[in-house]
């Protein structure tokens, strides 16, 4: 689906740029989800807005009117610029019903995408920890925040893990994951894979191709959002 939003303001999260997108609200994406974003202004032909140049944006937090983007927004983006986007793209995480301690966890950057999450799991009177070395500002009181030395006691602890990192990492983080033996089945684990997506499903370019375990997946249209079993060797 596309439709133009605008960017209403930019606003500092964790000393970096971050973006309120109004949008019509079948274009925000649910958590883990996202879309691509095309700066009005260019030159590129319409057909091809979506892809060339595009930003692949994350929610960090959901509203009615559009949605707070995790940072950091395009240095070239500015308040009252339009938008052309298109989406929501690809699958995003599946927090269970009967979740009631939930694990958000941030391997190597900012967990603002996972920050989505939270207004999901506050509503189904969960408790949420925050594992990450990097703490975002503004946190509800409510979220305990841990270290990544604590990983393997707060996955013993949770019965639903969301995980962010980037493609690149994720050699050594099998290496990691795999000894967690709380993620073997009896707790549900989702991971946000960030890669670039440049074609948004569009092309099966496959610059955004992530090794799962039985397969080679595309990030743009089988994640963002695995589930954690289907990339562990």
């Amino acid at each position: 689906m596309q439709a133009d939003g605008q960017i209403n303001e930019l606003i500092l999260l964790d000393g970096l740029p971050a973006a309120r997108i109004l949008c019509p609200p079948r274009l925000i994406p649910a958590p883990g989800q996202y879309l691509l974003a095309h700066a009005d202004g260019s030159d590129s032909p319409p057909a091809l807005r979506s892809s060339v140049l595009a930003a692949p944006v994350f929610a960090a937090k959901i509203f009615a009117s559009g949605f707070l983007a995790a940072p950091p927004a395009p240095s070239s983006w500015i308040p009252g610029m339009r938008l052309h986007l298109r989406g929501p793209l690809g699958h995003g995480f599946s927090l269970p019903a009967s979740a009631r301690r939930v694990a958000l966890i941030a391997f190597d950057q900012s967990p603002r995408r996972l920050l989505s999450l939270l207004d999901p799991a506050f509503k189904q009177d969960a408790s949420v920890t925050l594992v990450c070395d990097h703490q975002p500002d503004g946190l509800p009181l409510q979220v305990e925040v841990q270290p990544l030395r604590a990983l393997n006691e707060v996955c013993v602890w949770a019965d639903y893990a969301a995980f962010d990192s980037a493609r690149e990492s994720l050699p050594g983080l099998r290496e990691r994951l795999g000894m967690l033996s709380p993620l073997d089945g009896r707790s549900a684990a989702q991971i946000l894979v960030r890669a670039p997506m440049p074609c948004g499903g569009l092309a099966e370019c496959g610059v955004c191709a992530v090794e799962g375990r039985r397969a080679r997946l595309l990030a743009c249209e089988d994640g963002p959002v695995f589930d954690l079993k289907d990339l562990l060797k």
